[in-house]
């Protein structure tokens, strides 16, 4: 097949690493791939290696009747059967472009928990796709309410990981790669911005630092476009709460089976999600998970089976799971155990590209 994958992303997160992947496992199986993306783009990186056609297109907008068209003289010169969007401002520009196209299918992705714009253009305009993905059950609930979709054409695939890259790792290699000394570590890994819920987490840390003195909280993330404001605030909580020796923030964090490795439990409390890497990268590296129970992490997370849920926004819910984390060390291994079991069957790399692969085929037979 001749896929055209469409991307306008301008920072590296969890969709853009699925889009990356995506590719790259694509070109391996011997389809042609095209990028259609903006000018210093973060997929350029990632995919350094990868045989693929970069086309590289303002894509403003929703409105960039200029890329649309540009697309759309991609798809008939090329021959494309295939054009795949996966982020939200991308998604009218690409149905555009198929409306103008000759003989392709247009598939949207949607990673993101937000719902869609209800408005009458996106329903017209999007209502046209061969077909939806979402990455969870709560995401697909969420498209076939707001674009009145027939629930048949939206297929929750989810994302994955490559699970070879989450092979046991030494931990006390690991922790003296992070230099952690205390008996055990708690890490919230993600994006540092409010959603994330890394506030919480600080205050859940000063909850449990008044009974236990051998637990270090580890931060590992940065804010977006280099800002410090958000790190700045958490900083001072920390300080307010006199547990800046306890909290360390880590910044951008690029060995991650290294870092999981290190520390004994993952706590993700975000206020919400389409889906969660880092909670399916924790449980792949046989870690506990404490999380919020929230959109897509509701999805992959089973109470007291492969991990600890907690209600979102609330420091002192979290803080007494996991006190109760740390005090039972059976308790967290059986939960890595049942969580990596459940990863492995459930998001593992080739199984859910075979997922996606039979979509395109699928919607080509219409």
């Amino acid at each position: 097949m001749k896929i055209l994958q469409v991307c306008s992303a301008s920072e590296l997160g969890g969709g853009e690493v699925h889009v990356a992947d995506l590719v790259r496992a694509l070109a391996s199986r011997g389809h042609a791939v095209y990028m259609a993306v903006r000018p210093n783009s973060p997929l350029r990186a990632p995919l350094a290696g990868v045989i693929a056609s970069w086309n590289e297109l303002p894509l403003k907008n929703s409105l960039d009747v200029y890329s649309s068209r540009d697309i759309a003289d991609l798809i008939d010169r090329h021959g494309i059967n295939i054009v795949h969007a996966h982020v939200g401002r991308d998604y009218l520009v690409a149905a555009m472009a198929f409306r103008r196209a000759q003989n392709c299918r247009l598939v949207l992705t949607r990673h993101h928990y937000l719902p869609l714009k209800n408005n009458v253009v996106y329903k017209w305009m999007l209502g046209k796709a061969s077909a939806f993905i979402a990455v969870s059950e709560s995401v697909r609930d969420s498209l076939i309410e707001r674009l009145a979709l027939d629930p048949d054409r939206v297929h929750v695939i989810p994302n994955w990981i490559d699970t070879a890259k989450f092979q046991p790792v030494d931990r006390e290699k690991a922790r003296a790669m992070f230099q952690i000394k205390a008996n055990l570590a708690v890490a919230c890994i993600g994006q540092l911005n409010p959603e994330k819920g890394q506030e919480e987490f600080i205050r859940a840390a000063g909850q449990i630092s008044r009974s236990r003195s051998d637990v270090e909280f580890l931060i590992a993330g940065e804010e977006p476009s280099g800002a410090q404001q958000f790190t700045n605030h958490l900083q001072h909580i920390a300080e307010t709460m006199g547990i800046s020796d306890r909290i360390r923030f880590m910044g951008f964090v690029d060995y991650i089976p290294e870092f999981l490795a290190a520390v004994d439990i993952v706590v993700v409390p975000s206020w919400d999600e389409g889906f969660s890497l880092v909670t399916i990268e924790a449980m792949a590296a046989r870690r506990a998970v404490l999380a919020a129970n929230v959109g897509g992490i509701s999805g992959i997370i089973q109470e007291n089976m492969n991990g600890l849920l907690f209600q979102p926004r609330e420091a002192y819910g979290m803080a007494e799971k996991l006190k109760w984390l740390l005090a039972d060390a059976p308790l967290r291994e059986r939960l890595a155990g049942q969580g990596q079991r459940d990863v492995y069957a459930r998001f593992s790399r080739d199984k859910v590209i075979d997922q996606i692969e039979a979509l395109y085929r699928e919607v080509l037979k219409t």
